[in-house]
Parts: structure tokens; sequence; C-alpha cells
């Protein structure tokens, strides 16, 4: 497909009230796009508003909970209203909870679906009848680079990646030849609030599996789906290409690690006392697109990045010796 100038466009974009749909919706705008961004936090809708107008950038904010039909319907109403149309959907709200799947309570299990899944379909549902009506139209979901791994402890959030990947997957068959596209962006960890928002039944801070991205690296990867759609981005190279090559080749090694150390790799030194965190009532704390944990260093990345190639060069050269031995 051509290459798109967002240029007024419009585009909704929720989960905007902090982290990577903050971050999605300023890059938007710098790129011309008109926004109506959402999210439950009235006052950090708000900040983001007056800093997209401060940049000359139209924006409006329509507060709602991607659970609650009601809000979904009501948020594209106002954003129709006021532009008379809708050409993007970024679905980016996201919630996740911390704890050994047999002792999650089950309804954080239930709510990280209806939030996760639940939630992009049902906006999914109130913008198609307007994307096929103009002809046109982009669904654009952040995704997780755990829609198709796993980790320990998120069992209920990497199911619910799982299953979004695969709804927007089929989606995009459904919808060939209609002028409606699907893009998915796949997102490492990313130094967001996220982390200092979700429940956990460990005591202890959550933090990201290092290593720890910079959000505007996925918003600008957003920016690029934007312009051009129909595609599943994975916009890093450690903890996004390498990482599916290697699992792909040798999915033992990456079990092998995170289950001998993937638990303590999610846990800060910092007692925490979060049993709800922000599953069901918005947390007023952490506005904006950074939370506590900082994007890790690039040359730490790097220094990784070597690591696990030499280890990935040597499983294939192990393997390798091990089909010449067979013949």
């Amino acid at each position: 497909m051509a290459r798109q100038d967002l240029r007024g466009k419009v585009a909704i974009v929720t989960g905007a009230s902090s982290g990577v749909g903050w971050q999605a919706a300023v890059r938007l705008g710098e790129a011309g796009v008109k926004l109506c961004v959402t999210a439950r936090r009235v006052e950090a809708l708000e900040k983001l508003r007056h800093l997209m107008q401060d940049k000359g950038v139209e924006c409006i904010s329509v507060p709602g909970d991607v659970t609650v039909q009601g809000d979904v319907d009501q948020v594209v109403r106002e954003c129709l209203a006021h532009y008379g149309r809708v050409d993007i959907l970024v679905n980016d709200a996201g919630v996740q909870s911390y704890g050994l799947f047999d002792e999650l309570p089950w309804e954080h299990i239930t709510r990280i679906f209806d939030i996760n899944c639940f939630g992009f379909m049902r906006f999914a549902r109130a913008v198609l009848p307007h994307f096929r009506q103009q002809g046109s139209g982009h669904i654009l979901n952040i995704q997780s680079m755990l829609s198709k791994g796993s980790a320990p402890l998120l069992s209920a959030y990497s199911a619910s990646k799982h299953a979004t990947l695969g709804w927007a997957k089929s989606l995009e068959m459904e919808l060939v030849g209609s002028g409606i596209q699907v893009s998915n962006v796949l997102v490492p960890s990313v130094a967001t609030n996220m982390f200092a928002h979700a429940p956990t039944m460990f005591g202890l801070a959550p933090k990201p599996v290092p290593p720890t991205y910079d959000p505007d690296v996925v918003a600008r990867a957003v920016v690029r789906c934007a312009r051009n759609p129909g595609k599943t981005s994975v916009p890093v190279f450690l903890q996004g290409r390498l990482m599916l090559w290697l699992n792909g080749i040798a999915p033992g090694v990456g079990k092998f690690i995170m289950g001998r150390w993937g638990a303590r790799m999610q846990m800060r030194d910092e007692p925490v006392e979060r049993p709800e965190g922000n599953l069901f009532h918005a947390i007023p704390q952490g506005v904006g697109p950074y939370g506590p944990v900082p994007p890790t260093p690039k040359w730490k990345r790097y220094s990784m990045a070597a690591g696990l190639a030499a280890l990935a060069g040597g499983v294939v050269l192990g393997v390798a010796g091990l089909a010449r031995a067979a013949r």
C-alpha cells in the first residue's frame, strides 16, 4: 500500500494518560494528526490535551473506560461530532498483574482480558461502521513481544496478548479489499508507569524484564505504521527480532533463562503493597510517558545483544554439528 500522508488525519488513541499511549499521541500530533485521546484519568488527559495544543496540534480529550461499552461509544461519538470523521484507531490501553497463575485472583485474570483483549475489540467494533462507510480506516494495535512469547508471573497478561494478536490477524483477513487496514506493533519492555500501576502478589515493586526501552522508540514505530499500514512491526533488535529468531531456532534457551531467573528479573528491592493496582480504579500518580525504571543505556543493550548473538551462534553451531553427526 502507498505511503500515507498523515496531515489532517484523525486518530483516536486509547490508554493515552501515560506511557506508550501518551507518547504515541505526541508523535502522531507532531506528524500532523488531529487527536482524540482517551483513558480513565481526566486530569492526565487534560495535561496531554494542553501539551498538544501548545504544540499547535488539534486535540480533544474524552475520558472513558474500555471495559464499558457506553464509554467506548461516547468516545467515538464525540470524535465524530468534533472532527466529522475518524481515520485511525490506536488501541493501546493495557494492564497487567504479577503473580503465580494459581495464586492470581480470578477477577484479575478476567479483568486483564476485559481490558487488554476485549477493550481492543470494543473500540474496533465501534469504529468499523464508520470505516466501512468511508471506505478507509486503520486499526493500529499496540501489542507486546509477549504476544508471541511468555514470561513467568505474567500468565494472564501473556495469554491476553496472544489472544489479541490472533484476533487482529483474523480481522486483517476479513477486511481484505475493504480499504481498511490492520497493523500491530510488538512492544518490548518499555520504561513506562505500567509497572508502577500493576498489582503484585509479592510485596516487591515490579520492573520490566531488561533491557528496557524508551517509550519514544515505540511511539516512532506507531507513526511509521500509521504511514505504512498493514504490517506487524517489531521496532527493536535485542528484545525484538533477535529474540523471535532465537526462540524459533532454540526455544529451550529462552525457556531455561526465564524459568530460572525470570521471576527475580521482574522484581525491584523495594517493598510495595499494591494488591489491586490500577485494574479496577485508575491511580492518579504516574502521568506522562516515563515510569520509575529508566531506559537501559545503549551501551548495556549493545553488550547484551552481543552476548545473546554469541549464544545464538553457539546454538546454531551445536545444532549443525548434531545434524552432521546424525548423517
